[in-house]
């Protein structure tokens, strides 16, 4: 099955290589050249210019996978793929876009009879090894044509058609809400317990959690790699928000539900550029938690 890709960052470039890897015929596009030179290694055919990549499609009906930033998603499929579209075409979102806006591009495309999906994809630099869990919004009549793709990129459980249009990304937004308050938890409680008299040796602490304890979680297990790996008080407490939380928040207002656990987790990463909050302890484990799970960056006092 052949499937184009556009946008080879963190995620878009293992999703390739995972793909390849799985006897896919990949095709995979990105403006900048370094990371197409990183994916062709590995074998993947990979285009400087959109027109070209499209102009060496086959088969049909033709699946085009964008892995974008959210910002640049409407303009990207206006200017640069959509002059390609053409019946019967499938495009799959596979970013971290807003669900309001996946519905609207859904029935934008859906006028030219192109189908569409939205992808929550989590996994992050983990994803290419262990499989993607994926979660995903569209039509059930063209499901069985794109089932194999998702199911080859998660590990062969994780991954479903959860509803229609924006139904994927609104269950990823969610998934990320819910993981700004699970590593705030995490990370205040550690804040606590380096606080104390004790003196605590937090890597013993973390492998006693790890196996039979009622918070055992991969992110527990990534806590263990922060004290064995990473230089915990070089780090700045500096935590990015890249709308996800902000998004979760707000959904749960529209629909008169409480999130004031994920709401006070937004707001400790709002409060964290300040200087007086750079020096955190909690703060700096859950900067390096999503350099971890993520390969996001961090600061650096």
């Amino acid at each position: 099955m052949q499937i184009a890709i556009f946008g080879l960052g963190k995620m878009g470039a293992q999703i390739a290589r995972r793909l390849h890897k799985n006897n896919f015929d990949v095709l995979a596009w990105n403006r900048s050249e370094e990371p197409r030179q990183e994916v062709a290694q590995a074998g993947v055919v990979t285009y400087a210019e959109v027109g070209e990549l499209v102009k060496n499609m086959s088969g049909q009906p033709r699946v085009f996978w964008l892995m974008l930033p959210h910002k640049v998603v409407d303009e990207f499929l206006q200017d640069q793929l959509g002059p390609h579209l053409k019946a019967g075409d499938i495009v799959i979102d596979g970013g971290n876009s807003f669900y309001k806006d996946s519905m609207r591009r859904a029935e934008g495309l859906q006028t030219k009879s192109v189908n569409f999906y939205d992808c929550g994809t989590s996994g992050g630099v983990w994803g290419e090894q262990n499989g993607f869990a994926l979660m995903i919004g569209g039509p059930k009549e063209s499901w069985p044509t794109v089932e194999p793709i998702f199911k080859v990129l998660s590990s062969g459980q994780n991954y479903g058609l959860v509803g229609k249009n924006g139904a994927g990304h609104f269950v990823k937004m969610v998934h990320n809400g819910i993981e700004y308050g699970m590593m705030e938890a995490i990370a205040e409680g550690y804040g606590v317990m380096q606080a104390s008299e004790f003196n605590l040796d937090l890597g013993q602490v973390t492998q006693i959690y790890q196996e039979g304890s009622v918070i055992k979680s991969w992110l527990i297990d990534l806590t263990k790699n922060i004290f064995e790996r990473e230089d915990v008080n070089s780090t700045s407490g500096v935590i990015e928000a890249t709308g996800e939380g902000e998004w979760t928040v707000n959904a749960g207002k529209e629909l008169g539900v409480d999130v004031r656990v994920i709401e006070d987790a937004l707001k400790v990463r709002w409060e964290s550029a300040r200087p007086e909050n750079q020096q955190k302890f909690s703060n700096k484990i859950v900067a390096l938690l999503r350099k971890q799970f993520g390969g996001h960056g961090i600061q650096k006092q």
